[in-house]
């Protein structure tokens, strides 16, 4: 087999065609690295190793890309990376981008913990199961949602700005939906409430 053409499709892309069929479209760098060139005779495991090293770097390219815009989960980052490259390659970029420091599940996970239930005032259970679900594994999750300081304080204030009338049966189930919602449990939600109203009677005396 031979590379029959090599064209030049941007600034840093390459069309390659082999015996006359389309190949691939790499990276400057691979045809660098491979020394391709038209008329250059090639092999099935060359070709093979010429197509692993460009969707590696595709990958890598897009990791790099997503890390730098925020912090992922492992799990999360593979998800993203199979748009644009196969399963397995996605969990060797993951593992590169883990090995060189730039994937950390701990720091991913206490960022979240904290904008979880500090930002939006989710229940420390809820906030657990979310970052389960992001590929997070539990002892880390629950070590991440420990480390944040209680908010208790925080959600009372918040019931009552949005609930001022917490006396009220309609207003006071609305309250407990939004809790639901927010993972607290049936009498942890009444607890708040009854703190928040109990502070508005407070704020109503003086």
């Amino acid at each position: 087999m031979v590379i029959t053409d090599l064209v030049k499709k941007s600034a840093r892309r390459y069309r390659i065609d082999v015996d006359g069929e389309y190949f691939s479209i790499v990276d400057i760098e691979i045809v660098a690295d491979f020394s391709l060139f038209r008329g250059k005779e090639v092999d099935d495991a060359f070709l093979e190793k010429v197509k692993s090293a460009a969707e590696y770097r595709k990958g890598k390219e897009r990791a790099l890309y997503l890390l730098g815009i925020r912090d992922h989960s492992k799990k999360e980052l593979v998800m993203k990376l199979r748009k644009s490259v196969s399963y397995e390659m996605a969990c060797q970029v993951a593992d590169q981008m883990e090995s060189l420091g730039l994937l950390n599940e701990e720091r991913y996970a206490e960022k979240m913990a904290r904008h979880l239930i500090l930002s939006k005032k989710h229940s420390p259970r809820l906030a657990r199961q979310e970052l389960i679900q992001k590929g997070i594994d539990p002892q880390t999750a629950e070590d991440a949602v420990e480390a944040v300081p209680e908010n208790e304080a925080e959600v009372v204030s918040a019931l009552q700005k949005k609930y001022p009338r917490l006396t009220e049966e309609k207003e006071k189930k609305r309250a407990l939906s939004a809790l639901a919602r927010l993972g607290y449990g049936y009498y942890e939600s009444v607890s708040l409430i009854e703190q928040a109203q109990q502070q508005k009677q407070g704020d109503d005396e003086e």
